[in-house]
């Protein structure tokens, strides 16, 4: 359910997001949301959703809402990746954590 703030008739931030994690499970998605991101990198996207071959990273703002000048370096970074890598990293593997970061 969609609620809406009494004052402006628009929905928060908050409340849109669930609607949308919502949605998202709803269609399959897995859906991963940081509930405290003060330890965080600023700018990272609110919504990390995966299904099948796909990935989403989702910044959610109200209507009137606006990018940060962080969020808006990562999301055109994160626009530009064309392959995704993943893997568990140790400590045991530093030497290849190095190489593959240069």
């Amino acid at each position: 359910m969609i609620r809406r703030n009494t004052i402006s008739g628009l929905i928060t931030e908050a409340d849109w997001q669930q609607t949308v994690v919502d949605l998202a499970e709803l269609e399959g998605w897995w859906v991963w949301h940081d509930y405290d991101s003060r330890r965080n990198r600023a700018g990272f996207p609110d919504l990390v959703c995966v299904r099948d071959d796909r990935l989403l990273f989702l910044e959610l703002k109200r209507e009137t809402g606006r990018l940060t000048p962080a969020q808006e370096a990562v999301l055109g970074m994160l626009n530009g990746v064309t392959k995704v890598r993943t893997q568990v990293i140790r400590p045991s593997d530093f030497l290849e954590v190095r190489e593959m970061l240069r």
